[in-house]
């Protein structure tokens, strides 16, 4: 069921699988100039036009991936296809989203294609298709007036998946009611929801923070729980926003969290952090025992000094204000010292989805059928236009020049044994064409997936 307009406009989404389509590139024209008085006009057939291309922008503006993981078909236009008269085609429309900062952009197989934190930054997900030739391309004082053109490129496709990994300085950590909320609506302009109960903030919070003329982000991470790096409470789905944070600071409840005593909600925090994921437990974090106002909160940090001696350990009220000031003077002494580490290794850039090499490989289908798979002889069908003849013999002659045809004769390849590269089906002939040699293809062909749907 397609959720209501009010859902996603309150709806705080932070990952989107997206199914990418770049646009086709258009076809290239096989055409001749014919006027009167003008013999041997020659071919004037234009190039199809580039087909457009899917662009991710970081955008400061945004916040969260909702409308892209409301709308995770995107497709860009396909260009149109070149005429006679060299003309050539329109290029199609790039398609660009505007993403959060902190947005890492996926394959399937989870390899990180890019890593988009800066305003403006710019990602080519998926990349149009090249325009087709026209027949004016192939043109060569052997072969004046040839009838050969090129069919577009098919644009790139493949599954992605978007994250958003908040960009926050310090991470404000803690069982729920421990108070982080209450404390990011004191130090920053943030108003998240505050109410006397667990799990009252549901989405990661932040809010820029100034203090003494110095600026850093803070965010509120809401449902820490035991056990929630396994899924309980709100589970890992909020964890990896603290990933990106140079500094933690872990909010204690001197009242505990239901049996736990601060002391063990401490270490059961530092556990979950670091089960999550190991650079959360090299992290810097500071213990704060907040509620300073009630009896006994003072005892409970000096308690907790004692048994986390490595540590600092700050008392502060977000009500009164007792501390505050104090803590935040740690932080912007802290923050410059602290290298921010590089979580995410983009691939190379230009790399969006997996490549083979530029060679071809054969095996054998259990139909007895040869398959052969390789990343430039599958476009290169995909360029042919196959109800030209003389498009025909130069695939033909490529297959000769890039040893396929040797390589299928070696592999056992027989008259009448099928051939298939990518959606076409040849069959193997031992007939001497035209040109005079033998162990070509024959010019039988058939779109496989649409006979035998394989």
């Amino acid at each position: 069921m397609s959720p209501t307009k009010s859902q996603r406009s309150s709806t705080f989404i932070d990952t989107a699988h997206v199914f990418l389509k770049a646009g086709n590139g258009g076809n290239g024209a096989s055409s001749f100039r014919r006027e009167k008085f003008i013999p041997y006009g020659g071919p004037d057939g234009g190039h199809g036009g580039k087909g457009g291309s899917i662009w991710f922008v970081a955008s400061a503006n945004i916040t969260t991936l909702r409308e892209i993981a409301f709308h995770p078909h995107i497709t860009a236009g396909d260009a149109e296809p070149g005429g006679g008269k060299k003309c050539d085609g329109h290029n199609g429309t790039d398609k660009t989203l505007y993403v959060p900062l902190g947005t890492v952009v996926k394959r399937a197989d989870g390899a990180v294609l890019a890593d988009l934190k800066e305003e403006g930054q710019r990602f080519l997900a998926a990349k149009g298709g090249r325009g087709g030739r026209g027949n004016t391309a192939f043109k060569t004082r052997f072969n004046t007036a040839p009838k050969i053109s090129e069919n577009g490129e098919p644009g790139e496709e493949y599954e992605a998946w978007l994250e958003l990994s908040v960009l926050a300085d310090v991470g404000l950590v803690g069982f729920p009611n421990a108070g982080k909320s209450t404390l990011l609506s004191v130090i920053s302009a943030a108003r998240p929801k505050i109410a006397g109960y667990p799990f009252t903030t549901l989405n990661p919070n932040i809010g820029m923070v100034n203090h003494k003329g110095k600026g850093f982000a803070a965010a509120d991470i809401p449902g820490l729980i035991e056990g929630a790096h396994e899924g309980k409470g709100l589970g890992d789905q909020f964890l990896k926003h603290i990933l990106r944070t140079k500094l933690l600071v872990h909010l204690v409840d001197p009242a505990g969290f239901g049996d736990l005593k601060p002391e063990k909600a401490v270490r059961v925090i530092d556990k979950e952090l670091k089960d999550y994921h190991p650079l959360l437990a090299k992290k810097i974090a500071i213990l704060a025992v907040t509620k300073a106002d009630l009896p006994g909160a003072e005892a409970v940090q000096e308690a907790l000094q004692k048994k986390f001696k490595k540590r600092e350990v700050f008392l502060i009220s977000a009500v009164t204000g007792k501390g505050v000031s104090k803590l935040l003077d740690r932080v912007i002494k802290l923050l410059p010292t602290i290298k921010q580490e590089e979580l995410y290794q983009a691939a190379p850039d230009g790399v969006r989805i997996p490549r083979s090499n530029d060679g071809f490989v054969i095996s054998r289908a259990d139909t007895g059928a040869y398959i052969v798979k390789g990343e430039k002889i599958e476009k290169l069908i995909a360029m042919t236009n196959f109800s030209q003849p003389d498009s025909w013999d130069r695939l033909r002659r490529v297959f000769r020049t890039i040893g396929l045809d040797k390589a299928l004769k070696k592999a056992g390849a027989g008259a009448g044994d099928s051939v298939r590269i990518s959606e076409r089906e040849f069959e193997w002939s031992d007939e001497v064409p035209e040109t005079g040699r033998k162990g070509k293809f024959a010019y039988k062909y058939r779109k496989y997936k649409q006979d035998y749907g394989d």
